[in-house]
């Protein structure tokens, strides 16, 4: 029997610039726990720890952390014939997208200066397996700084101090309408687009590369 869902709807994405979060998700069992099983179903500490063949005492650790951050809830607890009480949790999101402004090094606690957000970028990468060499780094460098670049110059099409109305919605609402609108813009964009696939190709050979290391 499937347990219950929370009463608060999962969403469909969320938006993630706290530096400190951004980090705790860059952990691979935590990766693990929340894109592979939380954000398809709720399940127990217990059948996390079954699926991923890791020890529950393991996997209990990292969901407080996820819990404590408000990456996951717990939606339902159910006590056993036996008397074992049963917590399933579940992702807050069906989506968590990172934001590139707020992103830092694996090795600072406080944000990167924005001068160096790409660079700390392309080296956290390395904690996703992404080694850029050093002959593809500037490259990288440079094709990333234009997207970042073009980025925040259409969010300024919208975002700006002096448009009261948009700065007025709730948090979380300006942060989805500044996701769409920014989409849509990007979108129309013919130099934002070529450079986009640029870079996913770049990323797509390493991903490749990955790929083959692990057959």
């Amino acid at each position: 029997m499937n347990p219950k869902l929370s009463v608060k709807p999962i969403k469909e994405f969320e938006i993630i610039t706290n530096p400190k979060i951004i980090k705790l998700l860059l952990d691979g069992t935590r990766k693990e726990i929340v894109f592979k099983y939380l954000v398809n179903e709720p399940m127990t500490v217990k059948q996390l720890s079954d699926a991923m063949n890791r020890k529950p005492g393991t996997v209990l650790h990292h969901v407080q952390k996820l819990k404590n951050a408000g990456i996951i809830e717990l939606v339902e607890t159910r006590e056993t014939p036996r008397g074992i009480v049963e917590r399933y949790y579940r992702a807050t999101a069906k989506e968590f997208r990172l934001g590139i402004s707020e992103r830092m090094s694996t090795y600072d606690e406080e944000p990167v200066a924005a001068k160096d957000r790409v660079r700390a970028t392309l080296l956290g990468l390395s904690t996703l397996g992404i080694h850029i060499t050093d002959s593809e780094f500037e490259y990288a460098r440079t094709t990333l700084q234009k997207l970042v670049g073009r980025e925040g110059e259409v969010s300024r099409v919208y975002d700006s101090p002096s448009n009261h109305a948009f700065q007025s919605l709730p948090p979380s609402t300006r942060s989805d309408v500044s996701y769409r609108m920014s989409q849509f813009l990007l979108s129309q964009d013919a130099i934002y687009k070529k450079t986009l696939s640029e870079w996913h190709d770049l990323i797509s050979r390493y991903l490749r590369r990955i790929e083959s290391e692990s057959m």
